[in-house]
């Protein structure tokens, strides 16, 4: 006979309670050391660290619950990542004294700029002309952005150069104010032939099948660019194939595509791919927040799906899904609402972030940010 304590219908419903505490210590533990299913990517620990600094200011707690001596210390090992020839790597792992091979990369540049004003840094040590022009050897001709600047032998048009590193390229260009390191009509030319017959995007052109993630990083880089150039975003020309998409991901949660099961993280990114066609109000937010905290670790942290183990990936996105859905209500009753901070879509960070930065490169620059 089973143990009802051990049955999975009753575990999910003793996570209906958010675990306000325990995620917090989560993030905390997962600063000092990463966690197994994390170890894979030190590499780019750079974005492991947004993963749980993001996720306590989201959370409110990170000045709480964090030292002063402890962020800067975190201020200076971020800074020690910086390029000499512009944008950040990784890792200290991945530094050499050859500047060709340990470059800057586009994903942890978007990471450790987003960490640093998060921990409200002062960014005059921001090499911004560096930065522009890391992004320019970034683009290949065909509109997209490699990870790393590329060569002979690794040019730019390579397996990674998908609408991931578009969409970091385009908020690293939001954020310093010049999109002068891009070249916007190839961009957006490159995205939009990444949209599929589905009505949603997929990785790169020619893939066949679309996937959550990347309708989302698709819409937000369109949204950006298109708001720089000020001219009509494409997806708002014709919204609805997009839209009847994303909105039949949702079985409770989010799946990142058809034919598969729920994943905590699909319910950040088809969520706020719904959320930037201005159409948030078409999302159950009581089953998708059931299935989110269905997936709560006892201990704190969020797996990909209920009973599974918690990685800072998974456990900031659910965060941001919860963030984005329920700060949008108006809730009177505490049980209601989770005490998060309102998230800003497009960045994927708190809207408090989001406005600091832009003040603080306004007054690095000292010019009106655009």
């Amino acid at each position: 006979m089973t143990d009802p304590d051990l049955d999975p219908t009753t575990v999910r419903q003793r996570q209906i309670t958010f675990k306000r505490n325990g995620h917090i210590n989560y993030f905390l533990r997962s600063l000092r050391a990463l966690p197994t299913a994390a170890q894979g990517s030190d590499s780019n620990r750079i974005t492991a660290a947004f993963f749980c600094i993001s996720g306590l200011d989201l959370l409110g707690a990170l000045d709480e619950k964090t030292t002063r001596e402890q962020r800067d210390g975190w201020i200076d090992w971020i800074w020690s990542l910086q390029a000499p020839t512009g944008g950040f790597r990784g890792s200290t792992f991945m530094t050499t004294f050859n500047d060709k091979t340990s470059s800057a990369h586009i994903p942890s540049t978007y990471t450790a700029l987003m960490s640093l004003a998060i921990l409200r840094a002062p960014l005059d040590r921001l090499d911004i002309p560096g930065l522009i022009n890391f992004l320019k050897s970034c683009q290949a001709k065909d509109g997209s952005f490699s990870p790393v600047p590329g060569d002979d032998i690794y040019p730019n048009e390579g397996f990674q150069s998908d609408v991931r590193i578009s969409y970091c390229a385009s908020v690293i260009s939001d954020i310093i104010g010049d999109f002068s390191g891009i070249d916007i009509d190839l961009a957006k030319s490159f995205i939009g032939r990444c949209k599929t017959w589905e009505g949603a995007y997929a990785s790169r052109p020619g893939v066949v099948e679309a996937q959550g993630g990347t309708t989302y990083c698709s819409l937000a880089t369109q949204s950006i660019l298109d708001r720089h150039t000020q001219t009509r975003p494409e997806y708002q020309i014709s919204p609805q194939e997009t839209l009847r998409w994303l909105i039949s991901r949702q079985i409770g949660g989010f799946q990142g595509r058809p034919g598969k099961l729920e994943d905590v993280c699909y319910s950040f990114w088809c969520g706020g791919a719904i959320s930037i066609l201005g159409h948030s109000n078409l999302i159950n937010r009581d089953a998708d927040r059931t299935f989110l905290l269905s997936a709560q670790f006892p201990l704190g942290g969020f797996g990909k799906e209920p009973e599974d183990y918690p990685d800072p990936f998974h456990s900031y996105l659910a965060l941001a899904a919860l963030s984005l859905t329920q700060s949008e209500i108006d809730a009177k009753d505490d049980n209601d609402g989770l005490g998060l901070k309102a998230l800003d879509v497009t960045w994927n960070v708190s809207l408090e972030t989001a406005q600091w930065l832009k003040d603080e490169i306004l007054r690095v620059k000292g010019q009106v940010y655009v």
